[in-house]
């Protein structure tokens, strides 16, 4: 053989070394004997499931469709929709009539979300924003989310949610500055299908201790949220320390850092200062529990201490989340109305046809959380905050010292 073939030979691709008709089509027999049967044979592709025929068996099928009108015109719209959309025969003989119908209303069509998030386990119906919410995507319903030292930005390029809105405008930050009321809702979803299940809790809480400038003192605060006995339980934790310089005094009057109570107790000036040391406190018409204490912090300085426990009830379209927030303006102009109309007593400011539930015993709330009701009341001051108050601290007035 010519050797310049042999060289080319040697460089040619392997697959060049047969041309097309001289390729094989099947393995030699030295090589199949390797090969399981099973493997040789080509697999058949497997026959796709095949859907239940219900129709069949069903009397649907015969029902003329004047009938299924009629039918439908005894129904609420939203039960309508619902109803022809249950099987594909019925949509096709129904049409999308309802539908139409249902969008001109947005009472309506809230009412059909309520209705479609019951097969739903992972979403929850928002009134705000007239659409249905995902579980996964809590984030994007909470306030701080949109907040300028966010680290959450996955959201940005969407659309501005509605109930963030809402929950600004109802001033909910008096409750928590992390969530508002799609996550609450989320969250008693969640506890109801599985109690054992923290994810959405973690969500909700401070990943960990926060600390910022406030004025003339330095401020921590923590955020934690539980499940107990299906109602979902809210604490939130601060400490203030003034400049080491500072007597006792800077918290005396006119005292600046205080922290929002409820919205039926003034948490500014000489009422929240007589809370100061007075031990675990509760407002009558709400289930928040409270308490203001303060301290001469070794290394440190004097520091106020406040601890609010809070419940938020265990429905999801309970009225105990909106008990915790200032009446919008038509709750104030109703309660007006009926007060000139001697339907409200001045004194409890409660209608009384309205169901006026008991506060707690000072102390229950607080044991959702403490274990007992002997609260440690400085027990967010740990050794790694104390340390972390130091650096701050020392961080700010360098920088203080160095813009005069």
């Amino acid at each position: 053989m010519n050797p310049f073939r042999n060289l080319l030979l040697l460089f040619r691709k392997p697959q060049e070394l047969f041309s097309s008709h001289q390729r094989p089509d099947v393995l030699s027999s030295s090589v199949l004997k390797y090969i399981p049967v099973e493997i040789q044979k080509p697999r058949e592709p497997a026959p796709s499931p095949r859907r239940p025929d219900a129709l069949s068996s069903s009397i649907l099928k015969d029902v003329p469709v004047e009938i299924l009108l009629h039918i439908m015109s005894y129904l609420p719209i939203e039960s309508a929709v619902v109803f022809s959309i249950s099987c594909l025969h019925l949509k096709t003989r129904l049409g999308s009539r309802y539908f139409l119908e249902v969008a001109s209303s947005t009472e309506h069509t809230l009412a059909l979300l309520n209705l479609i998030v019951l097969d739903l386990p992972d979403c929850v119906a928002c009134p705000a924003c007239n659409r249905l919410h995902n579980m996964e995507n809590l984030l994007r319903y909470c306030s701080t989310t949109y907040n300028s030292g966010s680290t959450t930005r996955q959201y940005d390029a969407l659309p501005f949610p509605a109930c963030v809105s809402y929950d600004r405008d109802r001033s909910s930050r008096m409750v928590s500055i992390l969530f508002g009321s799609t996550a609450v809702k989320m969250a008693l979803k969640r506890a109801h299908q599985n109690p054992e299940c923290t994810e959405l809790l973690t969500m909700m809480s401070s990943p960990r201790t926060r600390t910022t400038h406030w004025g003339k003192y330095v401020r921590q605060c923590r955020e934690e949220c539980r499940i107990v006995q299906g109602h979902l339980m809210h604490r939130i934790q601060s400490v203030f320390i003034s400049r080491r310089r500072e007597k006792l005094t800077a918290f005396r009057r006119p005292f600046d850092p205080a922290e929002d109570i409820c919205t039926h107790i003034e948490s500014e000036g000489q009422c929240f200062l007589n809370t100061i040391g007075s031990g675990v406190m509760g407002c009558r018409k709400c289930p928040t529990e409270y308490r203001a204490d303060v301290m001469y912090c070794e290394g440190l300085g004097w520091g106020r201490f406040f601890t609010k426990w809070v419940d938020l009830g265990s429905e999801l379209e309970g009225d105990l989340w909106s008990q915790h927030l200032p009446p919008t303006e038509a709750q104030q102009t109703r309660r007006f109305r009926d007060l000139l109309r001697g339907r409200v007593s001045v004194r409890t400011d409660k209608a009384p046809q309205d169901k006026i539930e008991v506060p707690p015993k000072a102390g229950e709330l607080l044991s959702a959380f403490e274990g007992s009701r002997d609260y440690k009341f400085d027990s967010l001051l740990t050794p790694e905050n104390k340390a972390l108050f130091l650096r701050y601290r020392e961080l700010y007035c360098r920088n203080g010292n160095n813009s005069r």
